[in-house]
């Protein structure tokens, strides 16, 4: 009973990850709650600005989250559109996608889903085994690089885990804060009163009153505007796949 047990996790597992992989995922990784709960819960900071919860507290007989890591391939990816006096990302709208084909492939198999939960992203990525946290406070991924966005859905499902990221991909490195053009950045933390992708949302007047940093953030319409990636593309990772 135990071995049939293995078996359908391992084959649930395998077709989840195929399911992903399909709708465009990149990078899958498997978290089990065990790990996660354990684990100490993370403020988050831009327009948030309180801590995270734990997995068992967003769904009682909560098992696994499925991670899953979208390429931004392309800057055209990294625009800011204000629609209706909100912002819109359209390097987002693939996450919903995966989050929503995982979820509804898991439901009909008699699980639970909730996507995109309000858990950690970055430290289920690394538990994952998507790539370490990085010292632009960006997910890392030796192929991708930080050219990667996270989607998540938390289900009851019963699957095989993944192992964490555990390689400081930065090491002694410290181009991504060099790289910084108001010096928002310090060691794994970015400090969102002074990066400009923060300021230009929450105060677009102000911003595109400044010269120098519309030079880095520029106007592409009335309503969009390319988002700063200075730190990203400093880094030596991923460079050959954007």
């Amino acid at each position: 009973m135990g071995m049939k047990i293995e078996k359908d996790k391992d084959r649930l597992t395998s077709e989840v990850k195929a399911v992903a992989t399909w709708a465009g995922a990149r990078l899958v990784g498997i978290v089990p709650i065990s790990v996660t709960d354990v684990s100490p819960k993370v403020f988050v900071g831009w327009n948030v600005q309180e801590y995270s919860m734990r997995a068992t507290e967003v769904m009682s007989d909560a098992k696994s989250i499925v991670v899953m890591g979208y390429h931004v391939c392309d800057d055209i990816l990294e625009l800011a559109v204000r629609h209706g006096g909100h912002w819109v990302y359209p390097s987002y709208f693939p996450l919903a996608v995966l989050e929503e084909t995982v979820g509804n492939y898991l439901e009909r198999r008699g699980y639970k889903a909730i996507a995109n939960p309000p858990l950690p992203q970055k430290q289920l990525a690394q538990l994952g085994g998507l790539g370490c946290y990085g010292k632009n406070s960006l997910i890392i991924n030796p192929k991708y690089g930080p050219w990667i966005r996270l989607a998540t859905v938390l289900t009851s499902a019963d699957l095989i885990p993944d192992n964490p990221f555990t390689v400081d991909l930065c090491s002694e490195c410290t181009d991504c804060i060099k790289a910084c053009p108001v010096q928002a950045l310090t060691p794994y933390r970015v400090d969102n009163r002074r990066c400009l992708v923060g300021i230009h949302l929450t105060d677009s007047q102000s911003f595109e009153k400044n010269d120098q940093w519309l030079q880095v953030e520029p106007k592409l319409s009335k309503n969009a505007h390319q988002m700063c990636t200075r730190c990203q593309k400093a880094c030596r990772y991923g460079r050959e796949e954007h």
